[in-house]
C-alpha cells in the first residue's frame, strides 16, 4: 500500500523520495510572475516606494514580499512600473525608455487630460471662443492647463468635442 499520494492527481508512492521527485516534475510551483506581483498590488493607491509597498503587502505574499524587497529603492507610479522594474530585475536588463508604460505614464503626468479638461468646462454654454474658455476655466484650471489653453486656436468651439480635438493638436 502506498504512504504517499499527490494531492494534484492521485499518484502513490511507497518512497517519500518519488513522492518528492514526482512534485517537483509534474507539478512544479509557478515562479511569481509580473501578473503576480500586479494583482497583489491591486487597489493600491499610488505612488509608493519600495518601502511603503512591503507595508501594504499582506503575510500570505511573501513570495511577492521578497521579490518587491530587491526592487530599486524608488517610488512608483502605479503596478505596470513595479513590474517593469521587476522584468529588469528577473532579466538583469535595463528595459528600453520607450515602452509604453513609461512614455505613456510620462507624457500623461505632464500633459492635462481629456477628461480633466471636460470636467473644467462643465456647464459650459456653446459655441465659445478662446477667451470664452479661459473665463469659465480661470477658477478651477491649473497654471499648466491654463498655459494649454492659451495655445488653443482663436476661433469658435462649438461643443466639449471640438475643445477636446484643438487639446489633441496643442498637447
Amino acid at each position: 500500500m502506498a504512504q504517499f499520494t499527490c494531492e494534484i492527481c492521485g499518484a502513490e508512492f511507497e518512497q517519500k523520495s518519488r513522492y518528492e521527485r514526482h512534485m517537483l516534475t509534474s507539478h512544479p510551483k509557478q515562479a511569481v510572475s509580473a501578473a503576480d506581483i500586479e494583482k497583489a498590488l491591486k487597489g493600491v493607491e499610488f505612488p509608493k516606494t519600495r518601502s511603503e509597498l512591503i507595508d501594504t503587502l499582506s503575510g500570505d505574499e511573501q513570495e511577492v514580499r521578497a521579490i518587491i524587497k530587491q526592487l530599486p529603492d524608488d517610488e512608483y507610479r502605479d503596478a505596470a512600473e513595479v513590474a517593469r522594474a521587476f522584468g529588469e530585475l528577473r532579466t538583469h536588463e535595463k528595459a528600453p525608455d520607450n515602452q509604453p508604460s513609461k512614455t505613456g505614464g510620462e507624457r500623461a503626468m505632464q500633459a492635462p487630460s481629456a477628461a480633466r479638461f471636460a470636467s473644467l468646462f462643465s456647464g459650459m454654454r456653446f459655441p465659445a471662443d478662446r477667451q470664452q474658455l479661459m473665463d469659465h476655466a480661470r477658477s478651477g484650471a491649473s497654471e499648466q492647463e491654463m498655459q494649454t489653453l492659451k495655445q488653443f486656436g482663436d476661433h469658435s468651439y462649438h461643443s466639449m468635442a471640438d475643445v477636446t480635438k484643438e487639446l489633441e493638436k496643442v498637447k
